[in-house]
């Protein structure tokens, strides 16, 4: 582990969780943060250990765990596999999964619909339906996994196709860690922090696990009310305050948060 800045925050953070005094708010990421990144996204299921320690962090009442994932959130339940109840924020913030099993979704206009139905029948006639996933208010491309020169093909064409054909729309154009996608503005990770930390006002600490270039709106977000943690094997920019890396340091930190020790 690694602090990247303010010391003296990121230990008092430290104290005042294992003080188990105060509730606790744990904001995890999914793909790369609590599984390793894999060619096949439907197996891609959380490092080993990982559901175990998040099920005993869930079952303390002082804390409570919200994943942000920009997966829809039904995907995510069922490759977390936990037997515990938790809220999951799917597609960055367009759908909300609480631990009663009710989805809350961000309705979709219609010019977003026919938008996303051009960009799928684009992917059809170019075959690149492997490599697209369709989502609750965005379509992503994926190239993980792909050789160099046909990933950097993919990329560019559909980048190119993607902000052309979303030109003054509601949706934009964002890269991330092994691919592109299309989805709603004014809809991200740090938005859903930002409703998450008025949900539960101030008086809780406050803390999010992410890999990827769409954690550092939450980063962002949580600045000065929480401590957020880089969860990577290898370091780059980041607003985070700390890094680590998978899966040995991951487990340990999350391990700090266990109660019924």
């Amino acid at each position: 582990m690694k602090i990247l800045k303010n010391v003296q925050k990121v230990k008092a953070f430290w104290q005042a969780l294992e003080a188990a005094e105060k509730r606790r708010l744990l904001m995890l990421d999914y793909d790369g943060t609590l599984s390793p990144f894999v060619a096949d996204r439907a197996n891609a299921y959380p490092y080993p250990g990982v559901g175990g320690i998040l099920g005993r962090i869930i079952s303390s009442p002082l804390n409570t765990v919200v994943i942000i994932s920009g997966r829809n959130a039904l995907e995510v339940k069922k490759l977390l596999g936990l037997r515990v109840p938790v809220e999951i924020w799917g597609g960055h913030g367009m759908e909300r999964l609480l631990p009663s099993g009710r989805l809350i979704q961000v309705p979709i206009g219609e010019e977003s619909k026919d938008i996303f139905n051009r960009v799928e029948n684009w992917a059809k006639r170019h075959g690149l339906e492997g490599s697209m996933e369709e989502k609750h208010g965005s379509i992503a491309f994926h190239v993980r996994g792909l050789g160099r020169k046909k990933a950097e093909t993919i990329l560019e064409e559909a980048t190119e196709y993607l902000e052309d054909v979303s030109e003054d729309s509601n949706l934009e154009v964002d890269a991330f860690d092994g691919g592109v996608e299309l989805r709603t503005v004014g809809v991200d990770k740090g938005t859903v922090v930002d409703k998450l930390l008025q949900s539960f006002g101030d008086d809780m600490i406050c803390s999010y696990y992410g890999d990827d270039l769409t954690d550092e709106d939450a980063f962002k977000a949580l600045n000065g009310r929480g401590v957020s943690f880089l969860v990577r094997t290898e370091l780059r920019q980041t607003l985070a305050d700390v890094w680590i890396i998978p899966p040995d340091e991951l487990k340990r930190c999350l391990s700090r948060y266990i109660l019924d020790k």
